[in-house]
């Protein structure tokens, strides 16, 4: 009751955290490292003017990244 009289309640439970493959954790990695290895390079080459980049296609090419990982964690969904 006085909990509730102070507007308190109970915390909510976490949910479990879902087994992975490692080789999937793993991989998922790597791609993150290689695109943030990218992302440093793309901003260090545009703060010193060495890259025109045309935004369009780094955000396509990105985009494609971003769903070919998704198929990935998807198909390990499924296993």
């Amino acid at each position: 009751m006085l909990r509730e009289a102070l507007g308190l309640t109970e915390a909510r439970r976490r949910k479990p955290i879902p087994r992975v493959d490692p080789a999937l954790v793993l991989a998922v990695g790597r791609i993150g490292g290689n695109l943030n290895q990218i992302a440093r390079w793309l901003n260090r080459s545009m703060l010193v003017g060495q890259v025109v980049l045309d935004g369009l296609t780094v955000a396509r090419r990105l985009l494609t990244i971003e769903r070919q990982l998704a198929q990935i964690i998807e198909a390990a969904r499924r296993c």
